[in-house]
């Protein structure tokens, strides 16, 4: 009965996802050299570090989260606003573990 009901299950979802053609053009909007040149621009921003500059706009956890977020909000504008685009504010505690040496958000 249960291995019924999961490939009942798995068969409706096959189905929906095949009639939704969004979901096809996200897939054919993927390409190798957009993965690649998403991970050199960010290589290229040096550390990430949750400690590294927040303020420079070339390197750092800051430059690259503000880069990130110019990217989403592009991909946001292209589908007539369709992503909520904002900074995640969480904040980590000076101790939280060894190399969290000052308080960051």
């Amino acid at each position: 009965m249960k291995k019924t009901l999961l490939l009942l299950c798995f068969i409706s979802v096959t189905i929906n996802a095949q009639q939704d053609l969004s979901l096809y053009k996200i897939i054919d909007g993927i390409s190798k050299e957009r993965i690649e040149s998403d991970i050199t621009t960010l290589a290229n921003f040096g550390t990430r570090h949750t400690l590294s500059d927040t303020i420079s706009n070339t390197r750092g956890i800051g430059a690259a989260r503000r880069w990130i977020k110019s990217e989403f909000e592009t991909i946001s504008s292209a589908c007539d606003n369709c992503l909520e685009v904002f900074y995640q504010k969480d904040y980590v505690t000076k101790g939280t573990n060894q190399r969290i040496t000052k308080d960051v958000g």
